[in-house]
């Protein structure tokens, strides 16, 4: 199996939290709107940090906002 590429900030993550990661940020990437996504690109992600305790992962955005990307599918 391929090892599937990954952003430099999140080379350390799982493939299985990679893939919560994109999944979820995919979601709520389309749940903003157009002039706030401006702020939340994958170039503006500066650290993901792995939350087994919380079956997520936090990341965090160049304007100091962080959120947890669930593996449920949800953000909070």
């Amino acid at each position: 199996m391929n090892k599937m590429k990954k952003l430099p900030v999140a080379d350390h993550l799982t493939e299985s939290e990679y893939r919560i990661f994109l999944q979820v940020y995919a979601e709520h990437n389309r749940a903003m709107g157009l002039e706030k996504r401006k702020n939340f690109t994958l170039s503006d992600v500066v650290k993901v940090e792995s939350n087994p305790e919380e079956s997520c992962v936090n990341v965090h955005y160049k304007n100091g906002d962080w959120w947890h990307y669930s593996k449920d599918g949800t953000w909070y």
